[in-house]
């Protein structure tokens, strides 16, 4: 089975180190989604490289996926980061997954546009995929692909609180031949 996962607040927990960043920034704000448009900018384009490097893992994250890895299953990380607020932030996130000893068989970072998760998925043979936001779910969805969400916001998709949870998911899926059955 090739599983896509997300990188941002799916496999690492960035809520802590942004809202610790946005208080730096603004103390007004409480989210740096809710910074006017120019601010937005700014506050991504000053800001990311630092929360990208400091970044904690989501507990269970690198667990999960090595487990996944070693029972045959292809691992896609698909991430939006991209190069519009750092010119350095593919060599950052490939040093941060190496550092944590993230496994992964291939890694699709995002465009400027952002919007192609659902076709990256598509084109990469995804079976199912993981990721926080509602909206990339719904794009990668169309193509007929499973989705889970990380997190315990409602939603018309699979939820999960942690990584345990979903290994858990995935097992009761696959028959003993390893053939999905979701």
């Amino acid at each position: 089975m090739t599983i896509g996962i997300d990188i941002d607040n799916t496999i690492t927990d960035n809520s802590k180190i942004i809202y610790k960043y946005i208080k730096i920034y603004d103390k007004s704000y409480d989210n740096y989604h809710d910074l006017p448009e120019d601010q937005y900018h700014e506050f991504l384009t000053t800001y990311i490289e630092d929360i990208t490097q400091n970044t904690d893992l989501k507990e269970g994250a690198k667990e999960a996926i090595t487990y996944l890895h070693n029972n045959g299953h292809k691992i896609i990380l698909i991430t939006a980061r991209n190069l519009y607020y750092s010119k350095n932030i593919i060599n950052i996130t490939l040093e941060y997954l190496k550092k944590h000893n993230i496994i992964y068989d291939k890694i699709i970072f995002g465009t400027k546009n952002n919007g192609q998760k659902g076709k990256d998925a598509f084109l990469n043979n995804i079976d199912i995929f993981i990721d926080d936001k509602e909206s990339v779910l719904d794009d990668v969805a169309k193509y007929g692909i499973k989705c889970l969400k990380m997190g315990n916001k409602p939603s018309k998709y699979l939820c999960f609180n942690n990584w345990q949870d979903i290994i858990n998911y995935i097992k009761s899926k696959g028959d003993e031949d390893g053939r999905k059955n979701y």
